[in-house]
C-alpha cells in the first residue's frame, strides 16, 4: 500500500441490519470492503459495531490509523452534522447519540456524519453519475433515492442544500394523493406510501387477498418485494404491471417537480430499486416523456442525458460517506 495519509479515507454506510465500511483513495477507488451485522441492542453496542467495521476494513486494506485522514459516516434518520449527533434513527433505536465524539475518542481519528441520503447525493456528485460529460462535477444536481423509502437531496452551487431544518428535498413525505394510504410519517398519500418498495409489495398482497389473479400468488407473501413484481412483469403478469405503472406515474411526477424546482443539470436515480433498468425505471422514463410534451417550461429545462441511474450502485454509501471529507468537496 503506497497511498499517503492525505489521500485515504474510510467511508461507512450505517444501516439498521448491516454496516458496510471501506477504505477509499483519492481517485474514489474502494480499496477494501467489509460488511458486518449492526448490533442494535443499545447505542453503545451499535457504535462498537461501527468501530469494529472501521478497524476491519482498515485491516483488509493493509493500512494503519496514521494513514487515514478521516472517517465519514452515512447515518439513517435525522442527524446534526455540525455537532456530530444522531438525533433520531428509528431502525437503530437512536435518540441524541454523540456519534462523532464517541468514535473520535475510541479510534483517535476525525469523523464526520451526515444523513444517509445526503451522503449518497454527495457520493454521486463527486465520484459517480453527477459528473458531466466533460468529467466535471455538476453545479446543480438532484439525487432521488428509490428503495425502502423515497427521498431526494439537492446539490446547489456545488454544495449540499440542507434547508433550515435539514429537510430540503423531502419529496417522499410530500402528499401526492390526499386521503391516500397511510404513510409511516403519519400523513396520508405521501409519495413514499405510494411508490417505495414496501408500498408496491403491500399493494400486491392486498390485491391478491382481494381475489386478483397473479403469478405473485406463487410467492411467499411475507417475503414479497418489488423485485418479485419486476420478475412477474417479465412473465406477463398484469397485476404487477398495473401496480408498478401506477408507482412510476407518481415518481415521474416527482422527477418533474424536482426538475422544475431546482433546474438541475443532472437528476440521479439511486437506491435499491434503481441499480439497473427495470419496469419501474422504464415507467418513470415514459412518464417524464409525457411531462416533456405537456410542459413548455419543462422542455426548456430538460435534456436527453439529464435522468441517470446511479453509477456507484451498492458502493454509494461508502463513497458518499468518504466524500464528506474528500478534498475539494464542499458540504
Amino acid at each position: 500500500m503506497q497511498e499517503n495519509a492525505e489521500s485515504l479515507l474510510v467511508g461507512v454506510d450505517v444501516g439498521g441490519t448491516k454496516i458496510a465500511a471501506g477504505v477509499v483513495d483519492a481517485r474514489g477507488q474502494v480499496l477494501s470492503r467489509v460488511q458486518i451485522p449492526t448490533d442494535t441492542d443499545g447505542a453503545e453496542k451499535t457504535l462498537q459495531s461501527i468501530a469494529t467495521g472501521i478497524v476491519e476494513t482498515m485491516r483488509a486494506a493493509g493500512v494503519e490509523r496514521e494513514q487515514i485522514r478521516g472517517i465519514g459516516l452515512g447515518i439513517p434518520g435525522e442527524v446534526n452534522p455540525e455537532s456530530g449527533v444522531g438525533l433520531f434513527a428509528a431502525n437503530l433505536h437512536w435518540r441524541n447519540v454523540p456519534v462523532k465524539r464517541w468514535l473520535e475518542d475510541a479510534l483517535g481519528m476525525p469523523c464526520a456524519i451526515e444523513n444517509d441520503v445526503s451522503v449518497a447525493a454527495l457520493g454521486e456528485h463527486l465520484y459517480g453519475a453527477g459528473r458531466t460529460e466533460r468529467d466535471s462535477k455538476a453545479d446543480t444536481m438532484v439525487y432521488l433515492s428509490l428503495g425502502t423509502g423515497v427521498a431526494a437531496k439537492a446539490i446547489i452551487g456545488g454544495k449540499l442544500h440542507r434547508g433550515s431544518h435539514g429537510l430540503a428535498g423531502e419529496i417522499g413525505h410530500t402528499v401526492f394523493v390526499p386521503d391516500g394510504p397511510l404513510c409511516a410519517c403519519g400523513a396520508r398519500g405521501c409519495l413514499e406510501a405510494l411508490a417505495a418498495g414496501p408500498a408496491l409489495a403491500k399493494r400486491a398482497r392486498e390485491a391478491i387477498q382481494a381475489g386478483h389473479v397473479s403469478l405473485l400468488q406463487e410467492q411467499d407473501q411475507a417475503t414479497l418485494t418489488a423485485h418479485h413484481l419486476f420478475s412477474a412483469i417479465a412473465q406477463g403478469d398484469n397485476l404487477s404491471r398495473q401496480i408498478v405503472a401506477g408507482a412510476a406515474t407518481h415518481l415521474a411526477y416527482a422527477v418533474y417537480l424536482l426538475a422544475m424546482t431546482f433546474d438541475p443539470q443532472v437528476i440521479v436515480l439511486g437506491g435499491g430499486l434503481a441499480h439497473e433498468e427495470n419496469p419501474l425505471i422504464e415507467g418513470i422514463r415514459a412518464g417524464v416523456a409525457q411531462w416533456i410534451e405537456r410542459s413548455p417550461v419543462f422542455r426548456v429545462i430538460w435534456h436527453a442525458n439529464m435522468l441517470r441511474l446511479t453509477a456507484l450502485k451498492r458502493d454509494v454509501g461508502i463513497l458518499g460517506a468518504a466524500a464528506l471529507l474528500a478534498d475539494g468537496e464542499t458540504v
